[in-house]
């Protein structure tokens, strides 16, 4: 018997919700929730103008407390002159910290862009990469040394142009090393 009532009741129901959801282009559920929100009674006759100025007005609403300026001086009023009483529910100091922290870090990057563009800035595996091949050639013509000079040294028994010989070998091998590098560039 009373499925019978529930059908009644459904029958009896206005037609109200399905024509504004369609009105709104949003499901049924959407609908009555949206309207149960704004504080109108789908069940009775209601304007679907005054519904659609109330839903955008609560959607606004939701939307106020992160459209406050991130950017303000102490002691400035973040909503500007005519914020009104203050209210402290539009105001979420989390999500501005939040963006100013996003922007910060935004900005960095730029920076660090910029200066890797100009050239004031090198990548670390980039330096790294060259100190190796850099200590690499140094050791390379500093153990060449002994395999040049040791017959002449051997042969050698006067200290001091022993001293000179080995002198002048470093001094070249390393002038070698600054003037042609393997890139053409000098080393200053």
């Amino acid at each position: 018997m009373e499925i019978e009532g529930d059908n009644q009741e459904k029958k009896k129901r206005p037609g109200y919700l399905t024509a504004y959801a369609n009105h709104a282009r949003i499901t049924k559920t959407a609908a009555a929730k949206q309207l149960q929100r704004v504080g109108i009674d789908y069940m009775q006759v209601f304007d679907f103008a005054e519904a659609d100025r109330l839903r955008a007005a609560a959607r606004h609403a939701d939307r106020a407390k992160f459209a406050a300026p991130i950017y303000v001086s102490p002691g400035e009023d973040p909503h500007g002159a005519d914020a009104g009483d203050g209210d402290e529910a539009s105001k979420d100091p989390a999500i501005a910290k939040s963006q100013a922290k996003k922007e910060e870090f935004r900005a960095k990057l730029v920076e660090l862009e910029y200066e890797e563009r100009v050239g004031t800035l090198v990548q670390k595996s980039k330096v790294t990469e060259e100190a190796f091949r850099v200590g690499r050639l140094v050791r390379d013509a500093m153990l060449n040394v002994p395999a040049r000079l040791a017959g002449i040294l051997a042969a050698e028994s006067d200290q001091r142009k022993v001293h000179d010989l080995l002198e002048k070998e470093i001094r070249q091998a390393l002038e070698a090393l600054a003037i042609n590098d393997e890139g053409g560039t000098e080393a200053a």
